[in-house]
Order: structure tokens, then sequence, then C-alpha cells
């Protein structure tokens, strides 16, 4: 098992699956879809090729300001290795997008980060200065040099109450500019089809998503022919099902194992086992009973 091959495959869950996307984030859009309720989350299993190498969830909070008129609201994410993994290179990591709600929008605010890789512990914290306009960001107790703030600007976590309340049939194409204390990328991203794939939870009809990730940092510019794709289920908001990709050190997806959404256990439809062909004997005896 190759620990460069198993790092990389880590970084394009926590660059992908927190939400590194473009989607373009329109008030008109999404103001009458509703915000995953308070403790609603995404269980995942991460596969690199056919081997189980570790999990990850999404979860979704409500948060009380004392004496203010605003909301806050959190998108958590972490992604651990096994135990398998985690005997040859251990990797763990938190991420946290606050939100500011304030007249029925949803701006980030704070967004941290904080990772251990192979023993290397790496912690930052990104704050979103609107009085300033700018963005900064404290990388392991060093500050490092602010960035401007551009219109409709998104942290990668805060993309995915986006991504879940957008209704691709209506805007099949998105622009988006997304930053987490680094470069501001903008990534383009479009529908393809429907398609009803197969979880541990049951059948799930889809919306696929190919997402351009030529932009994005790390292993994708080694790979200028990788490829990532996102399937999102019919509900609104809709939960992000499956994701996958393949890049030049192979190919690795996330798929649901398990969640609460909105109150309610995660279930898809059942899938019906295929009959098993009759053996001659059981032919002769169903023949004789009609």
């Amino acid at each position: 098992m190759n620990q460069r091959k198993i790092k990389q495959s880590f970084h394009l869950i926590c660059l992908i699956l927190a939400g590194l996307m473009p989607f373009h984030v329109s008030l008109a859009e999404t103001e009458n879809v509703p915000l995953f309720q308070k403790n609603s989350h995404f269980d995942y299993d991460i596969y690199w090729s056919f081997l189980k190498i570790g999990s990850a969830q999404l979860s979704f909070h409500d948060i009380e300001i004392p004496k203010s008129t605003d909301k806050k609201y959190e998108v958590r994410f972490s992604v651990k290795s096994n135990e398998l993994v985690s005997a040859i290179y251990p990797i763990e990591s938190h991420i946290v997008s606050s939100l500011i709600i304030s007249n029925d929008q949803i701006k980030p605010s704070i967004y941290t980060k904080n990772s251990n890789e192979g023993g290397k512990q790496s912690d930052s914290i990104v704050r979103f200065n609107y009085q300033l306009n700018q963005i900064t960001e404290e990388k392991d107790e060093t500050l490092l040099q602010p960035i401007e703030i551009t219109k409709d600007l998104q942290d990668p976590l805060s993309l995915i109450v986006a991504i879940c309340q957008n209704d691709f049939q209506i805007d099949p194409i998105f622009q988006q500019d997304v930053s987490d204390g680094g470069q501001i990328i903008s990534i383009r991203s479009s529908y393809l089809q429907s398609e009803t794939i197969k979880t541990q939870l049951g059948e799930f009809r889809t919306e696929v998503i190919d997402i351009d990730p030529q932009r994005l940092r790390g292993v994708f510019k080694k790979s200028p022919d990788a490829n990532v794709v996102l399937y999102l289920s019919e509900h609104s908001p809709a939960i992000p099902l499956k994701l996958k990709s393949k890049v030049r050190v192979g190919s690795f997806y996330a798929i649901l194992s398990g969640g609460i959404y909105q109150g309610n256990p995660i279930k898809g439809k059942q899938i019906e086992s295929p009959q098993k062909p009759l053996t001659p004997i059981q032919g002769l005896k169903r023949r004789f009973k009609r």
C-alpha cells in the first residue's frame, strides 16, 4: 500500500466532499428551499479502488447567538483513515464552517481546519471580515497575507448548503468563486443526467453532476484527464449520495452508508434480490403441482 497515494486520496476527499465545488449561490433560487435541520448528518465510506480506506461525516447544526437577530449555522466535516491505513499512515481531519444568516442571506464567517497526517499536526483558522472586505488566515500560529473578498465568495463547506438547495433542472451550469483562505478559484460544473445508484441504504434516483477539477489544488494539477462526479438525491434539499473521481494515482469514491435527514433515518428504495434459477428437480415439482 503506497503512502503517497493514500495521502492524495484523502486530500481529494477533503477538497471535494467538503464542498470545494462550483455552485452559484442566488438568493432568488434558494430562499424557498429549507436548510438541513439541526443534527442532520450524512455518513460515508471511502474507497480507493476496491479497498476501503476510511470514513467521513458531514453534519449540520443551528447555533444560538445571544441577544442577536442574526442566526448562526455550522457545517462540520470530518474524515478519518481506518485501522488498516492508520497502521501505515494515519490521517484525521476536522473542518468547521461557521455561517451567519442575516436577512435571508448566508455568509461564511469563520472556517477552521485541524488535521493530522502521519503524526504531523496542522491547524488553520480563516476569518471573513466584511467590514474590512478581506479574508485573513492564521496557519499553525502564523498570520498569512490577507486577500480581498470578492462578491458571493464562499468557503468550501458553505457550498454544501448551496449545492443541496439548487435546482439543476433549471440551471444546469454553474460558476462559483471559492476560498479556504488561500487563492480564490472559480470552477465550472454541469448537470449530466439522471441515474439510479445502489447504496447500503437502498436505491436512490440521482442527479449526476460533472465537476471541472482543473483549478483545484494538489493532485488534480498532475492529472490533466482527471474527472470528478457527484451524485445528488432528488430530495429538497438534496442529499450528497456519492462522489467518485479518477486521477493519475488511481480511482476513489465515497458513498453514503448511513445518516439522519430532517429528523429521520435515511432510507432508499429496497433493492430486490435477483431470483435464483430453478434446478431441474424444482422445475419438475412446480410442473406436477399445476
